[in-house]
């Protein structure tokens, strides 16, 4: 579904759309499994693949949602929206907020029966601070951090360069790594390379098969979990080909729960019997990728040269119906988006209430083109300097929203005289060839979000345009980058807010995204299966996904 994401699992504030019989709330009295030999094991379907369970070279959203479940931090986000100890009993920081103080539970232990100290997790965190092109996906996350120690087995310090406003947040990602398997890769390359397959980690599920080309992921309950063993003895991921096959397996009951439920079928999954549906706005959006890095910076780029034209952008931009993808892809469920920060993030706090979007405007489109010397052709389409507008456009081929959007996008491009030919790519070429590359033209993906926009504003860095890092349409404001850093170390909420909104706007005149919309939170599982899932009727403004620890390690069979 997404590519990049969260570096965090899928989370959203969830609220039931439709239930085929009583929901059942995380209040309702405990049930009693029937005694069985057979393992109990939720089966969770998907359409995406996951390019890795190396936290050091993940990209796509899904496999942040096997790190949520594999792998232990010191803090970790609740259901509600706040800040738990995952490892951490408790944690204080100094006057001046310039030391924090974690305190670790008791008993924690890696799957493989160690028992984990505070030294494994300094040497996780300096590993990802000390190493920034290997950590790229993850080394913002220890921006002002000067200093990270283990005075004792139980205890961690991080000394900061700088009061920071959002720390829980940010340690929330800072995973605990097994030393054993990460400190001999020495080299960006090995670091990368290497596949983790027999994942080390301290959370309430543990590796049990990783089959990448098969698409099937096993995880086996930690008896050991120092938070409480799971109810559940396994969870099986499976990837599907398409979205009517996933349906069709969770139609016939054998699969329990739908990461995702595809727009297009909706309406029918949310009338099965024996289902629970959960909706709500969500962090996420799809958007319109432009290739802006030019080769003389990326020599690698291979770009329509006129996509670097800023002119040629604000025709796009005018030239798309997002209405009409909205109604069309979404049926409805979203709606039309322009920035990277979404409406709902932070309450709606972080989101710049005060710009507005680039109207559907065809005519406008036109006249623009017109202006910056892109004359039609005999066939229709622009030319200047003997090139004519012609662009790859290219999506992730497990998507059919993604195909539905190639189309109509080609169609409005078509009709102010660029020629844009979709392809369907698959998502590991798709990431080959954007992030820290640049060939490509125009892409067409999506984007989940953190609770907090920190990560979302950085993956239009300057320094994150390389292979393992976050950004891949090649933007480079230097100005931006200072202003993430000031927001960054911004303690005062409307202090940070007015940056954040500077950076959205800057983003909104440069365009290197056309963001097209925000779509809902869909989710799906069948009740007459597992119970004890959260109670979003009574809650809701729950923010937890039906795919993360805080629910898996919850949830019961049904009698």
């Amino acid at each position: 579904m997404l590519k990049k994401i969260l570096p965090a699992l899928v989370s959203f504030a969830l609220v039931l759309a439709a239930c085929a019989g009583p929901a059942t709330g995380t209040q309702a009295p405990a049930t009693t499994a029937p005694e069985s030999t057979e393992p109990v094991v939720a089966r969770i379907g998907w359409a995406s693949d996951v390019d890795t369970i190396n936290p050091a070279y993940a990209f796509l959203a899904t496999s942040y949602v096997i790190f949520d479940l594999t792998y232990s931090s010191l803090v970790k986000e609740g259901p509600d929206g706040k800040y738990y100890g995952d490892l951490a009993q408790s944690w204080t920081h100094s006057d001046d907020g310039l030391t924090w103080t974690f305190t670790l539970k008791d008993n924690i232990k890696w799957h493989n029966g160690t028992a984990l100290t505070a030294e494994d997790v300094a040497w996780s965190i300096n590993e990802i601070k000390n190493d920034p092109e290997g950590w790229a996906t993850l080394v913002n996350y220890t921006n002002g951090f000067a200093e990270v120690t283990a005075p004792d087995a139980k205890t961690v310090e991080i000394k900061l360069e700088y009061p920071i406003g959002n720390m829980e947040y940010r340690v929330s990602f800072l995973y605990a790594l097994w030393r054993a398997d990460y400190e001999p890769l020495d080299t960006t390359e090995a670091l990368q390379n290497f596949t983790n397959e027999n994942l080390m980690g301290t959370g309430a599920f543990k590796i049990n098969t990783f089959d990448k080309e098969q698409g099937v992921i096993i995880l086996d309950a930690n008896p050991d979990f120092y938070d409480g063993a799971p109810n559940i003895d396994q969870v099986l991921f499976q990837r599907f080909d398409n979205d009517d096959a996933m349906v069709q397996a969770f139609r016939a009951g054998d699969i329990d729960i739908l990461y995702t439920v595809p727009s297009s079928a909706f309406e029918t999954v949310k009338g099965l019997p024996n289902t629970t549906v959960v909706q709500a706005p969500s962090r996420s959006f799809d958007e319109l990728i432009i290739n802006v890095a030019p080769p003389e910076r990326v020599e690698t780029s291979t770009g329509h040269p006129a996509l670097r034209d800023p002119e040629v952008r604000k025709a796009l931009a005018h030239a798309i119906n997002k209405q009409d993808l909205v109604d069309v892809t979404l049926q409805g469920l979203g709606k039309p988006g322009w920035s990277i920060v979404a409406p709902v993030l932070g309450g709606g706090f972080w989101h710049n209430k005060s710009l507005t979007d680039y109207e559907f405007n065809p005519d406008r489109a036109n006249e623009i083109l017109d202006a910056a010397g892109y004359a039609k052709g005999a066939d229709g389409i622009r030319e200047k300097d003997g090139r004519a507008l012609e662009f790859r456009l290219q999506f992730d081929a497990d998507s059919a929203e993604y195909a539905r959007n190639a189309d109509l996008i080609a169609d409005w491009l078509e009709a102010v005289g660029i020629r844009a030919t979709p392809e369907a790519m698959d998502s590991d070429t798709l990431i080959a060839n954007t992030t820290g590359v640049g060939d490509f033209d125009l892409v067409i993906w999506g984007w989940g979000g953190d609770p907090d926009p920190d990560f979302i504003l950085s993956i239009m860095l300057c320094d994150q345009f390389v292979v393992g890092g976050w950004s891949d349409s090649g933007y480079c404001n230097p100005d931006y980058d200072q202003w993430y850093l000031d927001q960054q170390q911004a303690v005062d909420p409307a202090q940070r807010q007015t940056i954040i909104n500077q950076m959205q706007e800057a983003l909104l005149r440069d365009l290197p995204y056309i963001v097209l919309y925000n779509y809902d939170s869909l989710e799906a599982y069948r009740s007459d299966r597992f119970t004890n899932f959260p109670n979003y009727i009574a809650n809701p403004s729950l923010t937890v996904s039906l795919v993360s620890s805080f629910v898996l390690r919850e949830i019961e069979p049904v009698n």
